[in-house]
């Protein structure tokens, strides 16, 4: 049972701090100026949202992962049920749905990572059999 609680514990903790991290991130990453080469939705989604808020997603929720040696399923269910309560809480999901996607997809993407990179807990080292 201990596992599950890790997990959760790990979600949660990256989706509180996605959160603060995320309000200070958009804010420098909104202030950027856009070239005038640049389509508005594009530089929105790449810049703005990609780097202001799915990037810090997945930074938090890596080191959440790591930190916590979590199960990458719960701590994504967990991250965005913290993520989307914090917004709640603070009246912001009436048009806070691009960056409540934008953390999604990184919190996403750090799972499939964590998982890619640590399948089975495959770091744990293994006796070695019939080498001596």
């Amino acid at each position: 049972m201990q596992g599950p609680l890790k997990s959760i514990a790990a979600g949660v903790v990256s989706g509180i701090a996605t959160y603060f991290v995320s309000v200070a991130a958009l804010g420098y990453t909104n202030a950027f100026v856009m070239p005038s080469w640049a389509p508005l939705v594009l530089w929105e989604a790449v810049v703005v949202f990609g780097i202001g808020a799915a990037l810090v997603a997945l930074l938090a929720q890596l080191v959440a992962l790591r930190m916590f040696q979590a199960d990458a399923a719960w701590a994504l269910v967990s991250f965005l049920g913290a993520a989307l309560l914090a917004m709640g809480l603070a009246g912001q999901l009436t048009f806070g749905t691009k960056t409540l996607v934008a953390w999604a997809v990184g919190a996403l993407l750090a799972s499939l990572a964590y998982r890619k990179l640590r399948p089975n807990k495959s770091f744990k080292p293994t006796p070695l059999r019939g080498a001596a």
